[in-house]
């Protein structure tokens, strides 16, 4: 019986870090729900979501500031349309570019998030164009 007081002491040490764990627990969540307008401010500040895809280009609207990328999601393929603000940042290389550069066909990495309930293009960068399978060998 000697590891016992030890044992209890550890035991009761947990149940004190559960319980001021559980405390402080509902303490946040009373807060979050005395004050659910602050807690609207926050979320609708914040994008929501942040994704990057990488893929082809298969439709572009510089009078609407669109464009509309082909993608894959693991083997589920993605349409990703984007609105292209003027924070957008266009890039083919280290050269800066804009949306009436982007043509049907081009292979972009871009990088977009969601915000008030529409997908906003933040960084779109112009890949170098696919190099042609090898020749084939001639005998």
């Amino acid at each position: 019986m000697r590891g016992s007081p030890k044992l209890l002491a550890l035991v009761a040490a947990g149940a004190l870090t559960l319980g001021a764990g559980v405390a402080l627990a509902a303490t946040d969540a009373s807060k979050t729900a005395a004050s659910p307008e602050a807690t609207t401010v926050q979320t609708a500040n914040k994008a929501e979501v942040h994704r990057v895809v990488r893929g082809e280009v298969t439709a572009v609207e510089p009078g609407a500031k669109t464009m509309v990328v082909k993608a894959m999601e693991g083997k589920k393929a993605l349409d990703v349309g984007v609105d292209v603000t003027d924070k957008t940042i266009i890039r083919e290389g280290k050269a800066s570019k804009t949306l009436t550069d982007i043509k049907v066909g081009d292979r972009v990495w871009m990088k977009y998030e969601k915000a008030n309930d529409k997908l906003v293009a933040d960084f779109v960068r112009i890949l170098k164009p696919a190099k042609m399978a090898a020749k084939s060998k001639s005998y």
